[in-house]
């Protein structure tokens, strides 16, 4: 078992066994980078912005960047994965094609696809810190480049999904650059607003204003790092006024829009 962080283009590689899994260990979460999950063993779900998986030994997430995501063991019996956190820029070409929509497929019967994985262990045991860094990292581009040249033999698996909490969680995708709140999702929905957010927070885990200002801010940064002005960002997303928008975007970054270049 390891964790190991090696830097800003993989982000972060780990392969760890809880004994013991507590639903509050497994927290609501996200974050810049996207991740392959190699699930090996347990009983648990898989929430990404309200598609709801329910891996089997050997199933290998694809999990985008700036989604919500977490998981719920349903079972106290060991739980055991491999993380792989890598920056979108560093696969720009192999983004779009293994990460839009999220996806799940089976590895079990795949000699050549496991064989990435236990070879982050052998490096893991003998080299020392800057030898795993220079290795995994290579070893995870090539896993990356492999996976989009199999692409066209995967099937994804099937996975559910919560009752109108993924169509909220599509619309409010498809409206980011809009004013977004409880009520208008309500109205489009012809629910009721008290029904949207406790519906929202109760499978989500997260509040759903909260919810709308994370996406928005992670955009925000997304548009920031292709040369946008802060400016024209804080407008675009309908922040209201720069000041919120800058409180935001440093309390979730901790750095200011200006200093991201």
């Amino acid at each position: 078992m390891f964790r190991k962080e090696i830097g800003k283009s993989v982000v972060e590689v780990s392969h760890k066994r809880i004994d013991k899994p507590r639903k509050s260990v497994y927290f609501n979460h996200i974050h810049n980078h996207c991740e392959l999950l190699l699930f090996l063993s347990g009983e648990a779900d898989y929430n990404i912005d309200g598609q709801v998986y329910k891996p089997k030994p050997y199933d290998l997430l694809f999990i985008p960047a700036a989604t919500y995501h977490y998981l719920i063991p349903t079972d106290s019996c060991p739980y055991e994965n491999y993380v792989i956190g890598i920056d979108p820029s560093e696969i720009s070409v192999q983004y779009e094609t293994l990460f839009s929509p999220p996806l799940m497929i089976n590895i079990k019967e795949d000699a050549e696809f496991k064989g990435f994985f236990t070879r982050l262990d052998v490096y893991a045991e003998r080299y020392s810190k800057e030898d795993f860094d220079i290795c995994a990292k290579a070893l995870v581009l090539e896993l990356v480049t492999y996976c989009a040249y199999r692409k066209h033999e995967m099937r994804s698996v099937h996975s559910g999904s919560l009752a109108h909490v993924e169509e909220m969680i599509a619309y409010i995708s498809a409206h980011l650059e809009e004013k977004l709140d409880a009520d208008r999702i309500a109205r489009h929905f012809l629910l009721s607003r008290s029904y949207v957010q406790n519906l929202f927070s109760q499978n989500m885990h997260i509040g759903l204003k909260k919810y709308i200002t994370q996406k928005k801010i992670y955009a925000a940064h997304a548009d920031l790092l292709r040369g946008l002005s802060p400016n024209v960002v804080c407008e675009k997303y309908r922040f209201g006024d720069y000041s919120q928008f800058y409180r935001t975007y440093k309390k979730t970054f901790g750095i200011s829009p200006r200093e991201i270049k």
